[in-house]
């Protein structure tokens, strides 16, 4: 009992790191979504940022020309090379720097060439260990600078005698002529610099916007954030089939009926028909509202995964394209044009039950609508209305009407009145929760039953690029098991030989 207790503990514990560690998978897999559909922003800003730098830097940039000279400074009177007597000669070259930075030579050197101020800049540096003296002459001009420095040559014997006349100072190297600036303009290593600077602040101040906005990324979130219950997690699953069908733009059908939709997401889908199931027996309910706060929040694909899952069942179905402001279901649901449009004959006071088309592909009957009709909320108001969907419901087992979303929408209300029940499709991270606590509201302000919320498209459990219910998933998602996909012992269940050993070891 005890080994049982503390197995049991530690079952728990992994569990809590487990969910732990999904919570910031999804954070940061969600910030990181964010970023990258966000990129183009990023990359516009990166641009003018790279070009502004380049027209700022280009405008602040001046060329500038040093022309420069080596002098040999030593004692009057001494016969010693350049490395002799080092500690005398520094001395001198050192004093002798002063005399040859100072603003009487740079005056005198003005006012031979007849400038009103020496317009340059004077560098001098002493050669460690040697009595060599160098010395540079800067300016915008590599004329100017050649003059300056000569003229500096010519005027400095009459200042240094009068000062040091024991100091000899011998030209070691002619100045130069400057050919080109001491530094050259470097506009791509700016527009670089300032591309990566740009994109990279952009791109911090989309993850921390992402971080702090306020929208329901995980299913904790939803449970705290949400004023309703959650029905169900719906995992994402990958648009596409392979790199081929990517590079083709040619996505798949998110739907139970195809092959390449993953199991856990299959399931997940009945396990929310399970849920209405059980509110059908209670309530005697047929008329199913499912709908969203706004557009693309994945309401359609969840309403005709859900015909699907009750048409599998045995049961007969009804899909009503409720949006009749909208067209295109036609188009999804790959309905031939001979199946009459629903809501003209609705506003033409036709038989409503003529535009009923059985799909064989599907499974289930369909009402699709290729009109947009503004004046939708009275139509559906009307007692024809009424009177048909109450026919329905002695023909039908269930009546998925995919409604319109709430946000800023009044044709939401007669769906809610003739309704029984009512679905609120979430999309991970793209609502804010305010707006869906009041699409909540409205739902359960309406005469139907409200069942809860679907949280749609969260990231997978087992990685960015997985669709989100591999192994470790499976039945234990809607039936308890948690087995993972396949049984105890992952794909061959009681047949694997680890089952036979462990049922060996116990017997």
């Amino acid at each position: 009992m005890e080994k049982g207790r503390i197995m049991e503990n530690v079952k728990d514990t992994q569990d809590v790191l487990n969910e732990s560690r999904a919570e910031i998978t999804v954070d940061f897999y969600t910030i990181f979504r964010d970023v990258v559909r966000n990129l183009w922003m990023v990359i516009i800003i990166g641009i003018s940022a790279a070009f502004l730098s380049y027209i700022g830097a280009s405008m602040l940039y001046h060329p500038e020309y040093r022309s420069q000279t080596t002098f040999v400074v030593s004692a009057r009177g001494s016969n010693t090379g350049a490395y002799a007597s080092l500690s005398q000669t520094q001395q001198l070259a050192s004093v002798f720097r002063t005399i040859l930075d100072s603003q009487i030579l740079k005056k005198r050197v003005a006012d031979t060439l007849g400038m009103d101020s020496f317009p340059g800049t004077v560098n001098i540096s002493i050669v460690p260990e040697t009595n060599l003296l160098t010395v540079s002459v800067t300016s915008d001009s590599p004329e100017t600078s050649f003059r300056l420095l000569n003229t500096m040559l010519d005027v400095y014997p009459e200042i240094s005698n009068n000062v040091l006349g024991q100091v000899v100072l011998e030209v070691f190297e002619d100045p130069n002529f400057p050919s080109s600036p001491t530094e050259y303009f470097h506009g791509r290593d700016v527009m670089e610099r300032a591309f990566l600077i740009g994109a990279g602040i952009m791109i911090c101040i989309f993850g921390i916007v992402s971080y702090m906005t306020d929208t329901v990324k995980t299913e904790k979130q939803a449970a705290a954030k949400l004023d309703a219950p959650l029905v169900a997690s719906v995992y994402h699953e990958r648009k596409y089939r392979n790199i081929r069908a990517f590079l083709r733009r040619k996505k798949k059908k998110i739907w139970i009926s195809e092959p390449a939709v993953s199991f856990g997401f299959e399931e997940t889908i009945k396990k929310i028909r399970t849920k209405i199931i059980y509110q059908q027996k209670k309530t005697h309910g047929k008329v199913l509202v499912v709908t969203s706060t706004a557009p693309q929040e994945g309401k359609t694909t969840m309403a005709v995964n859900l015909a699907m899952a009750f048409s599998q069942n045995g049961q007969r179905v009804l899909l009503i394209q409720g949006d009749l402001r909208q067209k295109g279901a036609r188009q999804f649901l790959s309905i031939p044009k001979s199946a009459a449009d629903w809501g003209r004959q609705l506003l033409d006071k036709g038989n409503v039950k003529d535009t009923i088309y059985k799909s064989k592909d599907l499974g289930f009957s369909v009402m699709v609508n290729d009109e947009k009709i503004q004046n939708s909320s009275d139509l559906l108001m009307s007692t024809r209305m009424e009177a048909f969907l109450e026919e329905m419901r002695n023909d039908m087992d269930l009546i998925i009407v995919d409604a319109p979303y709430v946000k800023k929408r009044s044709d939401i209300e007669p769906w809610l009145h003739l309704g029984d029940m009512s679905l609120l499709v979430v999309k991970q991270n793209m609502i804010l929760a305010e707006y869906i606590n009041d699409s909540i509201d409205t739902l359960e302000a309406g005469d139907s039953e409200f069942l809860g919320c679907v949280l749609n498209d969260i990231p997978g459990r087992s990685g960015i690029l997985s669709s989100g219910y591999g192994y470790g998933y499976g039945y234990g998602y809607g039936y308890g098991y948690g087995y993972g996909r396949y049984g105890k012992y992952g794909r061959y269940g009681k047949y694997h030989p680890y089952y036979k050993r462990e049922k060996k070891e116990q017997s």
